[in-house]
Protein backbone atom coordinates (compact mmCIF):
# COMPACT_ATOMS: atom_id res chain seq x y z
CA UNK A 1 0.00 0.00 0.00
CA UNK A 2 1.30 3.36 -0.77
CA UNK A 3 2.06 5.74 1.90
CA UNK A 4 -0.09 9.12 0.57
CA UNK A 5 1.52 11.49 2.83
CA UNK A 6 4.84 10.18 1.70
CA UNK A 7 4.15 10.65 -1.71
CA UNK A 8 2.44 14.24 -1.03
CA UNK A 9 5.56 15.47 0.92
CA UNK A 10 7.70 14.49 -2.43
CA UNK A 11 5.84 16.40 -4.88
CA UNK A 12 6.71 19.93 -5.77
CA UNK A 13 3.36 21.45 -4.73
CA UNK A 14 2.78 19.72 -1.54
CA UNK A 15 6.39 19.75 -0.16
CA UNK A 16 7.70 21.02 3.40
CA UNK A 17 4.15 20.98 4.85
CA UNK A 18 3.96 19.68 7.94
CA UNK A 19 2.60 15.96 8.57
CA UNK A 20 -0.85 17.76 9.99
CA UNK A 21 -1.32 19.42 6.44
CA UNK A 22 -0.23 16.70 4.50
CA UNK A 23 -3.03 14.50 6.12
CA UNK A 24 -5.46 16.97 5.84
CA UNK A 25 -5.16 16.39 1.85
CA UNK A 26 -5.89 13.23 2.11
CA UNK A 27 -9.37 13.94 3.45
CA UNK A 28 -10.21 15.35 0.45
CA UNK A 29 -8.79 12.86 -2.14
CA UNK A 30 -11.53 10.61 -3.56
CA UNK A 31 -10.54 7.58 -5.21
CA UNK A 32 -10.65 6.65 -9.65
CA UNK A 33 -10.01 4.34 -11.68
CA UNK A 34 -9.07 4.58 -15.57
CA UNK A 35 -9.90 1.73 -17.98
CA UNK A 36 -6.75 1.12 -21.01
CA UNK A 37 -6.25 3.65 -23.38
CA UNK A 38 -8.96 6.22 -21.29
CA UNK A 39 -7.21 9.71 -21.82
CA UNK A 40 -7.71 10.72 -18.39
CA UNK A 41 -6.82 14.41 -19.21
CA UNK A 42 -6.56 16.29 -22.79
CA UNK A 43 -3.59 18.78 -23.55
CA UNK A 44 -5.10 22.25 -23.82
CA UNK A 45 -8.28 21.33 -21.74
CA UNK A 46 -8.73 23.47 -18.47
CA UNK A 47 -6.74 21.88 -15.46
CA UNK A 48 -9.82 20.81 -12.86
CA UNK A 49 -8.25 17.51 -10.73
CA UNK A 50 -4.87 16.46 -9.88
CA UNK A 51 -3.74 12.41 -9.62
CA UNK A 52 -1.94 10.41 -7.64
CA UNK A 53 -1.37 7.24 -8.95
CA UNK A 54 -1.93 4.45 -6.79
CA UNK A 55 -1.47 1.44 -9.42
CA UNK A 56 -1.11 0.85 -12.94
CA UNK A 57 0.70 3.37 -15.37
CA UNK A 58 -0.26 6.69 -17.68
CA UNK A 59 1.65 7.79 -20.63
CA UNK A 60 2.55 11.58 -20.88
CA UNK A 61 2.10 12.93 -24.30
CA UNK A 62 2.29 16.18 -26.47
CA UNK A 63 1.38 17.91 -28.97
CA UNK A 64 4.97 19.06 -31.25
CA UNK A 65 3.02 20.70 -34.00
CA UNK A 66 3.72 17.26 -36.39
CA UNK A 67 1.92 15.32 -34.01
CA UNK A 68 1.54 13.85 -30.14
CA UNK A 69 5.14 12.62 -29.07
CA UNK A 70 5.15 10.28 -26.16
CA UNK A 71 7.30 12.45 -23.76
CA UNK A 72 7.00 9.21 -20.16
CA UNK A 73 5.40 6.55 -18.54
CA UNK A 74 4.80 6.48 -14.72
CA UNK A 75 3.80 4.46 -12.46
CA UNK A 76 2.59 4.02 -8.96
CA UNK A 77 3.45 6.98 -6.79
CA UNK A 78 3.82 9.39 -9.51
CA UNK A 79 1.36 12.85 -9.04
CA UNK A 80 0.16 14.51 -12.47
CA UNK A 81 -2.49 17.74 -13.03
CA UNK A 82 -0.92 19.42 -9.74
CA UNK A 83 0.40 22.56 -11.87
CA UNK A 84 -2.62 23.45 -13.62
CA UNK A 85 -5.14 23.23 -11.02
CA UNK A 86 -3.41 25.49 -8.60
CA UNK A 87 -3.20 28.63 -11.93
CA UNK A 88 -6.70 27.15 -13.24
CA UNK A 89 -4.67 26.69 -16.72
CA UNK A 90 -4.97 24.62 -19.68
CA UNK A 91 -2.75 21.14 -19.45
CA UNK A 92 0.36 21.22 -21.05
CA UNK A 93 0.06 17.86 -22.24
CA UNK A 94 -2.25 14.70 -22.83
CA UNK A 95 -2.97 11.80 -20.38
CA UNK A 96 -3.65 8.41 -21.51
CA UNK A 97 -3.67 4.74 -19.30
CA UNK A 98 -1.46 2.18 -20.63
CA UNK A 99 -3.67 -0.04 -18.29
CA UNK A 100 -5.90 -0.35 -15.81
CA UNK A 101 -5.18 2.56 -13.25
CA UNK A 102 -6.53 3.55 -9.87
CA UNK A 103 -5.54 6.93 -8.83
CA UNK A 104 -6.42 9.73 -5.74
CA UNK A 105 -7.78 12.88 -7.12
CA UNK A 106 -8.47 15.73 -5.91
CA UNK A 107 -10.87 18.18 -7.29
CA UNK A 108 -10.96 22.07 -7.85
CA UNK A 109 -13.42 22.30 -5.25
CA UNK A 110 -11.61 20.42 -3.32
CA UNK A 111 -8.24 22.06 -3.36
CA UNK A 112 -10.06 25.62 -2.84
CA UNK A 113 -11.57 24.24 0.53
CA UNK A 114 -7.96 23.36 1.39
CA UNK A 115 -6.49 27.08 0.86
CA UNK A 116 -9.05 28.26 3.10
CA UNK A 117 -8.68 25.63 6.19
CA UNK A 118 -4.68 25.68 5.98
CA UNK A 119 -2.51 28.85 5.53
CA UNK A 120 0.35 27.43 5.41
CA UNK A 121 -0.75 25.54 1.77
CA UNK A 122 -1.98 28.82 0.70
CA UNK A 123 1.89 30.11 1.29
CA UNK A 124 3.36 27.36 -0.36
CA UNK A 125 1.34 28.11 -3.66
CA UNK A 126 1.89 31.85 -3.27
CA UNK A 127 5.88 30.37 -3.99
CA UNK A 128 5.78 28.44 -6.33
CA UNK A 129 3.30 30.78 -8.28
CA UNK A 130 5.37 33.72 -7.59
CA UNK A 131 8.74 31.30 -8.88
CA UNK A 132 7.16 30.46 -11.89
CA UNK A 133 6.05 33.01 -14.08
CA UNK A 134 8.90 35.02 -12.96
CA UNK A 135 10.74 32.54 -14.24
CA UNK A 136 8.47 32.52 -17.35
CA UNK A 137 8.31 36.23 -17.85
CA UNK A 138 12.27 36.45 -17.62
CA UNK A 139 12.71 33.53 -19.48
CA UNK A 140 10.89 31.92 -21.71
CA UNK A 141 8.99 34.28 -23.01
CA UNK A 142 11.75 36.69 -23.38
CA UNK A 143 13.81 34.09 -25.39
CA UNK A 144 10.91 33.41 -27.90
CA UNK A 145 9.75 37.19 -28.71
CA UNK A 146 13.34 37.73 -29.51
CA UNK A 147 13.65 34.68 -31.55
CA UNK A 148 11.05 35.90 -33.39
CA UNK A 149 11.86 39.44 -33.57
CA UNK A 150 15.14 38.44 -34.95
CA UNK A 151 13.17 36.46 -37.35
CA UNK A 152 11.25 39.40 -39.00
CA UNK A 153 14.12 41.57 -38.91
CA UNK A 154 15.81 38.82 -41.30
CA UNK A 155 12.89 38.73 -43.37
CA UNK A 156 12.25 42.70 -43.56
CA UNK A 157 15.80 42.40 -45.50
CA UNK A 158 14.76 40.36 -48.10
CA UNK A 159 14.80 41.02 -52.07
CA UNK A 160 11.24 41.19 -53.79
CA UNK A 161 12.57 38.06 -55.53
CA UNK A 162 10.21 34.89 -55.11
CA UNK A 163 10.97 31.16 -53.99
CA UNK A 164 8.94 29.16 -56.62
CA UNK A 165 8.30 26.24 -53.77
CA UNK A 166 5.44 25.83 -52.44
CA UNK A 167 3.79 25.70 -48.98
CA UNK A 168 3.02 22.41 -49.60
CA UNK A 169 6.79 21.21 -50.13
CA UNK A 170 7.51 23.15 -46.72
CA UNK A 171 5.09 21.24 -45.23
CA UNK A 172 5.60 18.32 -46.31
CA UNK A 173 10.22 18.12 -46.22
CA UNK A 174 9.52 19.24 -42.38
CA UNK A 175 7.13 16.26 -41.33
CA UNK A 176 9.70 13.86 -43.99
CA UNK A 177 12.37 15.65 -41.36
CA UNK A 178 10.26 14.54 -37.84
CA UNK A 179 9.98 11.06 -39.54
CA UNK A 180 13.63 10.13 -40.40
CA UNK A 181 14.44 12.05 -36.85
CA UNK A 182 12.11 9.63 -35.00
CA UNK A 183 13.55 6.50 -36.55
CA UNK A 184 17.01 7.32 -36.30
CA UNK A 185 16.51 7.65 -32.53
CA UNK A 186 15.85 4.18 -32.47
CA UNK A 187 19.58 3.62 -33.88
CA UNK A 188 22.28 2.69 -31.53
CA UNK A 189 24.38 5.30 -33.65
CA UNK A 190 22.31 8.13 -33.76
CA UNK A 191 19.80 8.34 -30.68
CA UNK A 192 22.81 10.01 -28.41
CA UNK A 193 22.61 12.89 -31.08
CA UNK A 194 18.49 12.98 -31.33
CA UNK A 195 16.07 13.74 -28.42
CA UNK A 196 13.06 15.42 -27.99
CA UNK A 197 14.73 19.07 -28.31
CA UNK A 198 16.21 18.11 -31.70
CA UNK A 199 13.00 16.92 -33.69
CA UNK A 200 11.54 19.88 -32.44
CA UNK A 201 13.94 22.02 -33.49
CA UNK A 202 14.44 20.63 -37.12
CA UNK A 203 10.42 21.04 -37.30
CA UNK A 204 10.64 24.45 -37.24
CA UNK A 205 13.83 24.76 -39.11
CA UNK A 206 13.17 22.90 -42.19
CA UNK A 207 11.00 25.04 -43.79
CA UNK A 208 14.01 27.63 -43.90
CA UNK A 209 16.08 25.22 -45.76
CA UNK A 210 15.85 27.40 -49.29
CA UNK A 211 15.31 30.61 -47.78
CA UNK A 212 18.56 31.78 -49.52
CA UNK A 213 16.75 31.86 -52.67
CA UNK A 214 14.91 35.06 -52.38
CA UNK A 215 18.72 36.47 -53.34
CA UNK A 216 18.22 34.23 -56.49
CA UNK A 217 17.06 36.52 -59.53
CA UNK A 218 13.42 35.08 -61.39
CA UNK A 219 15.21 34.40 -64.48
CA UNK A 220 16.77 31.62 -63.12
CA UNK A 221 14.35 30.33 -60.27
CA UNK A 222 11.38 30.16 -63.09
CA UNK A 223 13.19 29.24 -66.15
CA UNK A 224 11.72 26.50 -67.34
CA UNK A 225 14.68 24.62 -68.81
CA UNK A 226 17.85 23.54 -67.54
CA UNK A 227 20.31 25.79 -66.26
CA UNK A 228 23.50 26.84 -68.01
CA UNK A 229 26.77 26.26 -65.72
CA UNK A 230 26.96 30.50 -65.32
CA UNK A 231 22.66 30.10 -63.85
CA UNK A 232 23.82 27.14 -62.26
CA UNK A 233 26.29 28.23 -60.39
CA UNK A 234 24.19 31.62 -59.11
CA UNK A 235 21.74 29.10 -57.51
CA UNK A 236 24.12 26.51 -55.52
CA UNK A 237 24.60 30.08 -54.02
CA UNK A 238 21.47 30.21 -52.00
CA UNK A 239 22.87 27.82 -49.79
CA UNK A 240 25.64 30.47 -48.86
CA UNK A 241 22.74 33.35 -48.73
CA UNK A 242 20.34 31.49 -46.81
CA UNK A 243 23.31 30.28 -44.15
CA UNK A 244 24.56 34.11 -43.72
CA UNK A 245 20.52 35.55 -43.46
CA UNK A 246 20.33 32.87 -40.38
CA UNK A 247 24.11 34.25 -39.17
CA UNK A 248 22.46 37.85 -39.24
CA UNK A 249 19.20 36.24 -37.16
CA UNK A 250 21.71 34.52 -34.73
CA UNK A 251 23.51 37.64 -33.58
CA UNK A 252 20.52 39.68 -32.58
CA UNK A 253 18.87 35.90 -30.86
CA UNK A 254 20.95 33.31 -30.67
CA UNK A 255 18.78 30.37 -30.00
CA UNK A 256 19.83 26.56 -31.39
CA UNK A 257 16.62 26.90 -33.54
CA UNK A 258 18.62 29.67 -35.77
CA UNK A 259 21.87 27.96 -34.91
CA UNK A 260 20.58 24.85 -37.02
CA UNK A 261 18.54 26.54 -39.44
CA UNK A 262 21.97 28.10 -40.61
CA UNK A 263 23.60 24.34 -40.91
CA UNK A 264 20.77 23.16 -43.06
CA UNK A 265 20.49 26.01 -45.14
CA UNK A 266 24.13 25.70 -45.86
CA UNK A 267 24.59 21.99 -45.93
CA UNK A 268 21.78 20.35 -47.47
CA UNK A 269 22.89 20.24 -51.04
CA UNK A 270 26.16 18.46 -49.64
CA UNK A 271 26.35 14.81 -50.42
CA UNK A 272 27.49 11.64 -48.46
CA UNK A 273 30.33 10.93 -51.33
CA UNK A 274 31.63 14.36 -50.71
CA UNK A 275 30.62 15.62 -53.91
CA UNK A 276 27.85 18.04 -53.28
CA UNK A 277 27.86 22.42 -52.38
CA UNK A 278 28.78 24.45 -51.13
CA UNK A 279 31.65 23.17 -49.31
CA UNK A 280 32.19 19.48 -50.66
CA UNK A 281 31.84 17.81 -46.65
CA UNK A 282 31.72 13.98 -46.80
CA UNK A 283 30.30 11.79 -44.63
CA UNK A 284 29.69 12.36 -41.01
CA UNK A 285 31.31 15.91 -41.86
CA UNK A 286 27.87 17.11 -43.04
CA UNK A 287 25.56 18.14 -40.28
CA UNK A 288 23.21 15.55 -39.46
CA UNK A 289 20.24 17.92 -39.60
CA UNK A 290 21.58 18.45 -43.04
CA UNK A 291 21.73 15.02 -44.19
CA UNK A 292 18.08 14.79 -42.83
CA UNK A 293 16.86 17.69 -44.69
CA UNK A 294 18.68 16.82 -48.53
CA UNK A 295 17.18 12.97 -48.54
CA UNK A 296 13.53 14.85 -47.42
CA UNK A 297 14.11 17.84 -50.16
CA UNK A 298 15.18 14.76 -53.13
CA UNK A 299 12.29 12.50 -52.24
CA UNK A 300 9.58 15.62 -52.24
CA UNK A 301 11.42 17.07 -55.38
CA UNK A 302 11.19 13.66 -56.86
CA UNK A 303 7.36 13.47 -56.70
CA UNK A 304 6.80 16.81 -57.34
CA UNK A 305 6.34 18.56 -60.98
CA UNK A 306 8.14 21.70 -61.92
CA UNK A 307 8.21 23.86 -64.68
CA UNK A 308 11.31 21.84 -65.84
CA UNK A 309 9.95 18.48 -65.24
CA UNK A 310 7.32 16.14 -64.34
CA UNK A 311 6.32 14.30 -61.19
CA UNK A 312 8.01 10.60 -60.87
CA UNK A 313 5.52 7.87 -59.39
CA UNK A 314 6.52 6.60 -55.95
CA UNK A 315 8.23 3.54 -57.28
CA UNK A 316 10.66 5.71 -59.05
CA UNK A 317 11.11 7.85 -56.09
CA UNK A 318 12.15 4.75 -54.01
CA UNK A 319 14.49 3.80 -56.86
CA UNK A 320 15.86 7.40 -56.96
CA UNK A 321 16.77 6.77 -52.93
CA UNK A 322 17.68 3.76 -53.64
CA UNK A 323 20.52 3.98 -56.18
CA UNK A 324 21.74 7.13 -54.29
CA UNK A 325 22.15 5.77 -51.14
CA UNK A 326 25.73 5.66 -50.09
CA UNK A 327 26.82 8.14 -52.95
CA UNK A 328 24.16 11.13 -52.66
CA UNK A 329 22.68 10.39 -48.97
CA UNK A 330 23.67 8.84 -45.70
CA UNK A 331 22.96 5.20 -46.50
CA UNK A 332 21.43 4.88 -42.96
CA UNK A 333 19.23 7.64 -43.57
CA UNK A 334 17.89 6.26 -46.26
CA UNK A 335 17.99 2.99 -45.42
CA UNK A 336 15.60 4.45 -42.21
CA UNK A 337 13.33 5.72 -44.97
CA UNK A 338 12.90 2.88 -47.12
CA UNK A 339 12.35 0.90 -44.52
CA UNK A 340 9.28 2.58 -43.30
CA UNK A 341 8.51 4.61 -46.92
CA UNK A 342 4.21 3.75 -45.75
CA UNK A 343 4.70 6.99 -43.64
CA UNK A 344 6.31 9.06 -45.88
CA UNK A 345 3.56 8.18 -48.65
CA UNK A 346 1.39 9.17 -46.42
CA UNK A 347 2.33 12.19 -45.53
CA UNK A 348 2.78 12.82 -49.40
CA UNK A 349 -0.63 12.32 -50.13
CA UNK A 350 -1.54 14.49 -47.08
CA UNK A 351 0.04 17.48 -48.12
CA UNK A 352 -0.03 16.77 -52.05
CA UNK A 353 -0.18 20.03 -54.49
CA UNK A 354 -2.98 20.29 -56.70
CA UNK A 355 -1.20 20.88 -59.41
CA UNK A 356 0.38 17.26 -58.35
CA UNK A 357 -2.72 15.23 -58.54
Amino acid sequence: MIDIVAVLSKTELFSGLADESLRLITDYLEPVSFEPDFVVCREGDVGRVMYIIISGAVAVSSDMGWGQRELDRVGPGAVFGEMALISNDVRNATVRAIERTECLQLDSVGFDSLLDRDPALAQRIAKIMTRRFSGLVHKTSRELIEAYRALIFALANMTESRDPETGAHLERTRNYCVLLAEELAKNDAYKSAINHQFIDAIYQAAPLHDIGKVAISDSILFKPTGLVTDEYDRMKEHTRIGAAMMEKVIKRSGTDLFRMAARVCRSHHERWDGKGYPDGLAGDAIPLEARIMALADVYDALLSKRAYKKALSMQEAIDGIRSGAGTQFDPTIADAMLKNIGKFEEVYRRFRDEDDV
